[in-house]
C-alpha cells in the first residue's frame, strides 16, 4: 500500500455541491441512474428536514425499478480495501426491495435487482455482486447480507445472513456499509457488512467470501417494487473508500 495519507486510504463522499449525475456516461458525470417508465430517477433535490439530497420515486407499478451506480467499474479487492456507504430513506416502506453494495455492472444488466429473496430461496441475477439485500418476498422482512462469485451464490445458512433485528423504518434514514478486504492471491475476499438505524441499533457481519479478489466492481443501489405502491427515496451520505496500491 502506498503511503499516501495517514492510512493509505482515499476516501470521497460526495457532498452533492455539483450536479454530476445522470441517465448517460459524459465528461463530468460520476453516478449514473436509471428508471423504468412512469418511474422517476434520482435527481440532486432539496427539502425541508432532508437539506441537500438525491431523490427518486417509484410509481405504484408491480416490478418496476430505481438504480443509482458508479459511472465505471473502479473496484477490484487486490487493492487491499474497499468501501461503499449511503443513507437511505423511504416514505413508504411496503411492498419494496433494495439491493446494496458492489456490483459487476454499472446499471444492472439484467434489469431486476442483483439479488432477491423469495421466502428463504435466494434468486440471483447478477454474476458477481456483494452486498446488502432487503425484500419483502422474504419469510423475515429484515436485512440480508448476500454474495454471488461467477454465478455460483454464497453456501451460507440463511440464518447467518439474516441481520435480525434490523430493517428500514418510513420517513427514518438508514446507514448501509459494505467494505472488502483482500486475503491475498488464491482467496476470495473478506467483507464486512454494517447497518445501523435511526435509533442507533446497529448488526455487523463479516465473513470470508469466495468474490475473486481481480473482479471488477462498481458501487451500486438498486430500489424494486413488490407490488403497485408507489415509494419516494431519499438519499444522502453517499461515500466510497480505496487502498492507494503501490505502482
Amino acid at each position: 500500500m502506498a503511503n499516501v495519507g495517514p492510512t493509505g486510504i482515499v476516501r470521497y463522499e460526495e457532498k452533492l455541491a455539483v450536479d454530476n449525475i445522470s441517465t448517460a456516461a459524459a465528461d463530468g458525470i460520476g453516478w449514473l441512474t436509471s428508471a423504468d417508465a412512469a418511474d422517476t430517477a434520482f435527481a440532486r433535490a432539496v427539502a425541508a428536514g432532508k437539506g441537500l439530497h438525491l431523490a427518486g420515486a417509484l410509481s405504484n407499478v408491480d416490478d418496476h425499478m430505481i438504480e443509482l451506480c458508479g459511472d465505471s467499474l473502479m473496484f477490484a479487492g487486490q487493492e487491499g480495501h474497499c468501501a461503499v456507504e449511503l443513507l437511505i430513506a423511504f416514505d413508504v416502506i411496503t411492498d419494496l426491495a433494495f439491493n446494496f453494495g458492489f456490483n459487476d455492472a454499472v446499471l444492472e444488466t439484467s434489469n431486476t435487482l442483483p439479488c432477491e429473496l423469495a421466502a428463504k430461496t435466494w434468486v440471483t441475477n447478477a454474476s458477481t455482486f456483494a452486498g446488502l439485500v432487503f425484500d419483502v418476498d422474504a419469510t423475515d422482512d429484515e436485512l440480508h447480507v448476500m454474495w454471488v462469485d461467477d454465478d455460483n451464490d454464497s453456501a451460507e445458512a440463511i440464518a447467518n445472513l439474516r441481520m435480525k433485528g434490523i430493517a428500514p423504518t418510513a420517513g427514518k434514514w438508514l446507514f448501509m456499509r459494505v467494505s472488502l478486504q483482500d486475503r491475498g492471491s488464491g482467496k476470495g475476499l473478506r467483507a464486512t457488512f454494517l447497518v445501523v438505524d435511526h435509533n442507533g441499533r446497529s448488526v455487523e457481519k463479516t465473513f470470508n467470501m469466495t468474490v475473486d479478489r481481480d473482479c471488477p466492481l462498481c458501487w451500486y443501489l438498486g430500489v424494486e417494487n413488490r407490488a403497485a405502491t408507489a415509494h419516494n427515496v431519499y438519499i444522502k451520505g453517499i461515500a466510497w473508500e480505496q487502498s492507494i496500491s503501490d505502482l
